[in-house]
């Protein structure tokens, strides 16, 4: 195995990059949709978060409990919520979770579990956290997309561009 020091890093700065979007984004901007039955902006936002749970529940349910605490009885699938700070919540127990998750499978040598062999993974789970990097990178694009359909300035559009930045440091 490779060492998985650069990836967990990289996920790292995806959590940065995360926390940067939910920090740049107004409440307006969360209650913005494409209009054509696609998610809105804190939907897309909330999806990001629990996703990781959503996986974990499947292939290593062990680590899903702080997810879980937040979603109460809401499956972790359908969970959205417009709070800023519990979407904050979700990306952070989850982004630990999957970390933790990932450290013990590798330090294990056992694969994920595959209860409906969906493919989790199984040449290497640390790439679930590169799946969560591009699975983020996605949901951020189409925030910008709709920023920009919407009206935004290109100031304002400039400014979400920094977040690059956040990726060389």
């Amino acid at each position: 195995m490779t060492d998985p020091a650069p990836l967990l890093e990289g996920f790292r700065r995806n959590a940065r990059l995360n926390s940067f979007f939910l920090d740049e984004l107004t409440d307006v901007d969360l209650a913005l949709s494409d209009g054509q039955g696609g998610m809105t902006v804190a939907q897309m936002l909330s999806h990001m978060g629990a996703s990781r749970g959503g996986w974990l529940a499947e292939m290593s349910p062990e680590f899903v409990a702080s997810t879980v605490a937040i979603t109460g009885d809401t499956p972790l699938w359908q969970w959205h919520t417009t709070d800023r700070a519990a979407i904050r919540a979700m990306l952070d127990a989850g982004d630990e979770a999957a970390v933790q998750a990932v450290q013990a499978h590798l330090d294990s040598g056992e694969p994920f579990a595959d209860p409906r062999g969906v493919g989790t993974f199984p040449s290497n789970p640390a790439l679930f956290l590169l799946y969560m990097i591009v699975h983020d990178a996605n949901h951020r694009g189409q925030i910008v997309a709709l920023l920009r359909q919407t009206g935004a300035t290109p100031e304002r559009l400039d400014r979400l561009e920094e977040q690059w930045d956040l990726w060389r440091t």
